[in-house]
């Protein structure tokens, strides 16, 4: 490892799937570079940004590294209901709705190497999960889909996901994927 490798100075070893902040000082100048690897190398780092801008990066123009969390979002509970009840409507979804930031429900959690195609919509988990502005909104089908959901949406800037559950949704599996039910 040359000593100006600060990627390799990660320990762990950095992985395909993380969030990243790297400064960058390359013929484009010096700069601050957030987002998700989407590849390594050894001589280049693939960073796709929250607005969808894939940065390659050759190794030797980082400066320094750093692991960074998913982006937390608001208190998705202050969020005006009739503004989360359009966001279902436009998703399809409906039934009691359920919110948490989505930083909460990730933390500590190994980030998948690949996540669906960036867009307004994805299936998960054979659910459809819409984005939209700082939300995710999708039906609930379990615990896995609202990760997968999540994951997802934060390569956007996602930052809190409103789950409806239907009439026959187990109310204790999903407050045990760590939702909240929006009472209001």
């Amino acid at each position: 490892m040359p000593p100006s490798d600060a990627v390799a100075a990660l320990t762990p070893a950095l992985a395909v799937g993380e969030r990243v902040s790297l400064r960058v000082n390359d013929e484009a100048g010096r700069r601050e570079v957030i987002g998700f690897v989407t590849r390594l190398s050894e001589a280049s780092v693939w960073v796709v940004d929250r607005h969808g801008v894939e940065h390659v990066i050759a190794r030797e123009a980082v400066e320094a590294a750093r692991r960074v969390g998913v982006a937390r979002g608001r208190r998705p509970e202050a969020t005006p209901r009739d503004l989360l009840d359009a966001l279902a409507s436009r998703a399809g979804a409906s039934g009691t709705p359920w919110l948490a930031r989505i930083s909460d429900l990730l933390e500590g959690r190994t980030p998948p190497a690949s996540v669906p195609a960036w867009g307004e919509w994805a299936e998960v988990f054979g659910v459809r999960a819409r984005f939209e502005g700082e939300w995710v909104t999708l039906p609930w089908s379990g615990a896995d889909a609202v990760l997968a959901a999540c994951w997802w949406a934060t390569r956007m800037g996602a930052r809190s996901v409103q789950v409806l559950a239907g009439p026959g949704a187990d109310a204790r599996a999903v407050r045990a994927a760590g939702l909240v039910e929006d009472e209001r």
